[in-house]
């Protein structure tokens, strides 16, 4: 006989909860909480699919914007990440955790306690940079003001 799991209330930021901004540019990190997500990973016992069921887990859409102007000018997107309800803020932080051996480093590579092949996945690193390369295309794109010739 299973337990009973109480349902835990989650507060859980939906909209931007990361900014980078420069003189024009704005960088956003926005997530979307999925009501009812379907996990649809490695669940043989069915504890992720409780978890999420119960609140200690939560699942989240995410996307990183470039915006130039009010103008969203890249985006890379995520669908499904699932995190504890009260640590899913490392999504966006765990790549700078303070340990070597906890981030995906040159000074760490091979040397991972659990071994040498060991790659730490960090989404949202990644997420960044395709924004920003979709946001440099359209840059590069763009026509720039009309001149007008002086009358010589």
């Amino acid at each position: 006989m299973q337990a009973s799991r109480k349902k835990q209330v989650v507060y859980y930021p939906d909209g931007v909860v990361w900014t980078f901004s420069t003189a024009r540019f704005e960088i956003k990190l926005r997530l979307e909480h999925i009501d009812g997500y379907q996990y649809d990973g490695d669940d043989e016992d069915g504890e992720t699919q409780a978890q999420l069921d119960g609140g200690e887990l939560v699942a989240f859409d995410s996307s990183v914007e470039v915006w130039l102007d009010d103008e969203c000018i890249g985006r890379s997107s995520l669908g499904g990440s699932v995190y504890g309800h009260s640590n899913f803020h490392e999504f966006w932080t765990a790549h700078r955790d303070p340990n070597p051996a906890n981030r995906n480093c040159t000074s760490m590579r091979g040397q991972h306690p659990a071994g040498p092949n060991v790659s730490i996945c960090h989404y949202f690193p990644d997420m960044v940079h395709e924004a920003v390369q979709e946001a440099r295309q359209y840059v590069r794109a763009m026509q720039g003001p009309p001149r007008i010739r002086s009358n010589a």
